[in-house]
């Protein structure tokens, strides 16, 4: 089983050093570590519940909607966010690749 341990060891080093998964980890540290992206995003989900709260209430709905559409757009279109999500479904891809390579 060592030697299993040590290849499984040496894959990770070697995925470590690709660099989409460089890119990944670069933008996954800075979205898990911005003030301003968390409270935007938590934001979008105060207003989403809001939403759901006031389905009954078409007045408030349509605030809560306007607020929530206005910073969802702000969440998805920004540049650290599409690059995050980028790095992610490059990662994914190779993850991907390997286990085909695997099966």
């Amino acid at each position: 089983m060592n030697n299993l341990d040590e290849l499984i060891s040496s894959i990770n080093d070697e995925l470590k050093q690709e660099e989409c998964v460089k890119q990944y980890f670069y933008y996954k540290n800075i979205v898990e570590n911005d003030d301003t992206l968390r409270r935007l995003d938590s934001d979008v989900k105060f207003h989403q519940k809001e939403m759901c709260k006031n389905k009954n209430n078409p007045e408030v709905y349509a605030k809560e909607k306007a607020i929530y559409e206005e910073l969802k757009n702000k969440l998805d279109e920004n540049p650290i966010l599409i690059n995050y999500q980028i790095a992610k479904e490059e990662v994914y891809s190779l993850l991907v690749d390997i286990k085909n390579v695997l099966m």
